[in-house]
């Protein structure tokens, strides 16, 4: 998944200080163009949009992606959501459910993201 991104800056600062992505070293990086994030097995990229008006793609209508949803552990999930409400992200849904626990928010360009937590099936570290 790559993500273009308004200001490459406030993107790379919101995925590594407030999601806690880290900047990979099994990609090479083009800063001020792009940076690849370690997202578990997979990269994520942060992309500098060379237009900054438009529509993403990453919305509740229409055809194309919804969001991207990031997997935690259970012990880390209302850390989590207080530190989204702390640094004033918009959140539109929390919730623990029987089986997973959820929380959608936006990035600073308003993509939609989840954190969703699987207690059932998270192992201890």
């Amino acid at each position: 998944m790559a993500i273009n991104c308004r200001d490459l800056s406030r993107s790379l600062e919101f995925y590594t200080l407030v999601i806690g992505l880290k900047v990979t070293k099994r990609e090479p990086s083009k800063p001020g163009i792009e940076y690849f994030l370690d997202c578990g097995s997979s990269l994520m990229g942060l992309i500098q949009a060379e237009v900054e008006k438009g529509e993403h793609l990453l919305r509740n209508d229409g055809v194309g992606g919804n969001h991207v949803s990031f997997r935690i552990h259970s012990r880390d999930f209302d850390r989590i959501v207080e530190e989204l409400k702390k640094q004033n992200v918009p959140i539109h849904f929390s919730k623990k459910r029987e089986k997973s626990w959820s929380v959608y928010f936006e990035d600073p360009d308003g993509n939609k993201l989840e954190m969703t937590a699987w207690p059932g099936e998270d192992k201890e570290v």
